[in-house]
């Protein structure tokens, strides 16, 4: 059985033809990319997902165990640069991104609780550098009586 759901989607649009640009503007290309990936509790893939994210939040924020893990990543660009999609995911957040690029990771514990992580890669105004910060945290407290945390 496999122990891990993979789909990728890219979408792309290209507005050019769509609405009348101005004689001067040039049309502009907007590609966004899509990555999510599954992990059934307690296998490596989601062990790793929420092992990272542990390691880069709060305490208070930590994962509250290994439960079902899903993970997205979204990346827009606009112009001719493009929107990447790193395969070295599963496991781990790359350690590179693109202005702007969501990485959201949830974990859905057997008691019916979710938390969920949101990573944004931030660069400096120089170009050089830059990391994922974390820009969002939720939690939905469960409500299984049997596996009550």
């Amino acid at each position: 059985m496999k122990h891990a759901l993979n789909g990728l989607a890219v979408l792309a649009i290209a507005l050019g033809g769509l609405f009348p640009a101005a004689a001067s503007a040039p049309s502009q290309r907007i590609t966004h990319t899509v990555t999510s990936d599954a992990y059934p509790m307690q296998t490596a893939g989601a062990r790793q997902v929420l092992d990272w994210v542990a390691q880069r939040v709060k305490p208070s924020f930590a994962p509250q165990g290994y439960g079902n893990v899903q993970v997205e990543r979204q990346a827009v660009s606009v112009g001719r640069a493009s929107a990447r999609s790193d395969e070295s995911i599963p496991g781990k957040l790359p350690d590179q991104g693109i202005p702007g690029e969501i990485y959201r990771v949830e974990n859905l514990l057997p008691d019916g609780s979710i938390q969920t992580w949101e990573f944004t890669w931030v660069e400096p105004s120089s170009g050089h550098g830059g990391g994922w910060d974390v820009t969002g945290y939720t939690y939905k407290k469960g409500n299984d009586p049997v596996n009550q945390q």
